[in-house]
């Protein structure tokens, strides 16, 4: 075997072995097809586990199917039973609240009759029924179990009379209107007018009646006939058994209206008003219009 020799300071190479050696190493043993064969199997053996979990999910939702069509014949079932059944029977139905309305229009208006099956009447259909009435401004409805109703209402309380269109209409003290007036709810009160350009004055109704509950004039309020709004007068009210017309100014309302009661007091105190024709509060003063001398 030849020997390497120095040539200049450096290592000659010594191709012939570097070749030899080079040579060995790239000889690799061979390995026939088992790479390919193990890989063939592990695919057919997922295939066949894929297969075992869509079989087993398949009957995990069959079998979740059956428990719901189960129970929804089930509750079906229960829910005919219920609403067929004489423990649900409703037998007493409370009302309260109501004051121009009789008990029976109460029911009559919601759609609500003793006998009928407390599971199958619609609370949110009563209420509805009984809120489109005109006297109704509130209502609740409440289902206790198994025979009774509560129904609570809040009605729109008439304050006058008003005519429009050739009909007498209940108003509230806002001047709206309410309901026809009817034989079987009638009840007496003042004819409220509003002449043409008093429509401001409106507002000044609710504050009349409040002052008149608390006493500041000496007025029932079943005494008075007419409340006319005037764009002059301000609010004119008419005592029909007395003959006697009472106005006050708007702009000074409660100046006016101290005014007005006292005069009204001191007339009475004096027993003169049965001599007055009228008394009228405007621009701090108070005129008083005799129907004839004292």
């Amino acid at each position: 075997m030849p020997l390497a020799v120095k040539k200049n300071g450096r290592k000659a190479r010594n191709a012939y072995t570097r070749a030899a050696v080079s040579g060995k190493k790239g000889r690799q043993p061979s390995r026939p097809g088992i790479t390919a064969l193990l890989r063939a199997l592990s695919a057919r053996l997922r295939g066949l586990r894929g297969l075992k979990s869509l079989a087993a999910l398949a009957a995990l939702l069959l079998g979740l199917g059956l428990v719901l069509a189960c129970v929804c014949f089930a509750s079906l079932w229960l829910y005919n039973a219920a609403i067929t059944s004489d423990f649900f029977t409703t037998r007493h139905v409370d009302v309260t609240g109501n004051v121009r309305l009789s008990r029976q229009m109460v029911l009559q208006y919601g759609g609500l009759r003793e006998g009928d099956n407390s599971l199958s009447v619609s609370i949110a259909k009563v209420e509805r029924n009984l809120r489109q009435t005109p006297w109704v401004a509130e209502v609740s409805v409440k289902r206790l179990l198994p025979d009774r109703f509560v129904i609570k209402i809040k009605e729109r309380l008439p304050s006058f009379w008003v005519h429009k269109n050739g009909v007498l209409y209940y108003a509230n003290e806002h001047g709206e209107i309410i309901a026809p007036v009817e034989s079987e709810n009638f009840l007496s009160l003042p004819t409220l007018r509003v002449e043409p350009g008093a429509e401001d004055d409106i507002p000044y109704l609710t504050r009349l009646l409040q002052d008149m509950r608390k006493g500041a004039l000496p007025v029932e309020a079943g005494a008075i006939a007419t409340v006319t709004l005037s764009p002059g007068r301000g609010i004119e009210l008419y005592l029909e058994d007395r003959e006697l017309r009472l106005s006050l100014a708007t702009d000074d309302w409660e100046g006016n209206l101290a005014r007005l009661g006292m005069a009204l007091g001191d007339l009475a105190r004096r027993r003169e008003l049965r001599n007055v024709r009228e008394v009228r509060a405007v621009n701090g003063s108070v005129w008083v219009l005799l129907s004839k001398p004292a």
